[in-house]
């Protein structure tokens, strides 16, 4: 499992690699659990989330077996975050994660014309993360672009993009403003977010 540290900013963000734990097949029974949710309009429908976003489900009880394997590897990304950002804040020895919830964006270039990505953030949840499912193209695009906490989004281009990498969790703030960005083709592009709860000992 390797980790590596973005330092954006004042802010840290960590990728942590699950490779090999996860696998290709992994990845396809989970896009086709996407598609099935989609198909029986298991999906937020209103003004302000784009199409298609999976309803927050995937890390409930009685989610598939597949969505239990992933929710392990977001609590464990979760934990190194914490360990390699240990200035985070003063009390994380105090912390107890409490839950976790995840959904799934599948967009596409024709889709994309007609839905708004507006910067946006997690608050009130203590971390978020960001899974590359799938990424079309050469991942040279379609990753996660972050806005300067020390400025508005609205007064300043102050941003720093973080590539997509398959098998990979990105683990932030769920304060810090971030966006998708998008991929130039029909090849549908999928990524899972997930919050994460904690509470004081």
């Amino acid at each position: 499992m390797n980790c590596e540290v973005y330092n954006l900013f004042p802010t840290n963000i960590v990728r942590t690699d699950f490779k090999g734990f996860i696998t290709p097949q992994d990845h396809q029974e989970m896009m086709q659990s996407v598609d099935m949710l989609i198909e029986n309009g298991v999906y937020t429908d209103n003004e302000l989330t784009p199409k298609y976003q999976t309803s927050v489900v995937l890390f409930q009880e009685q989610a598939p077996p597949i969505w239990q394997k992933l929710k392990q590897t977001f609590y464990q990304a979760c934990h190194n975050y914490l360990q390699a950002t240990p200035g985070f804040t003063g009390n994380q020895d105090a912390l107890e994660f409490t839950g976790a919830g995840a959904w799934c964006y599948k967009g596409w270039k024709g889709l994309n014309k007609t839905q708004a990505n507006p910067w946006h953030h997690h608050n009130p949840a203590f971390l978020s993360g960001v899974y590359y499912l799938k990424v079309p193209g050469d991942w040279s695009s379609g990753g996660t672009e972050f806005h300067d906490p020390r400025t508005a989004p609205a007064h300043a281009t102050q941003f720093q993009c973080v590539a997509p990498q398959d098998y990979t969790w990105i683990i932030f703030p769920g304060w810090l403003a971030h966006k998708s960005n998008y991929v130039d083709t029909e090849d549908p592009r999928y990524v899972i977010a997930a919050n994460m709860y904690v509470k004081v000992k």
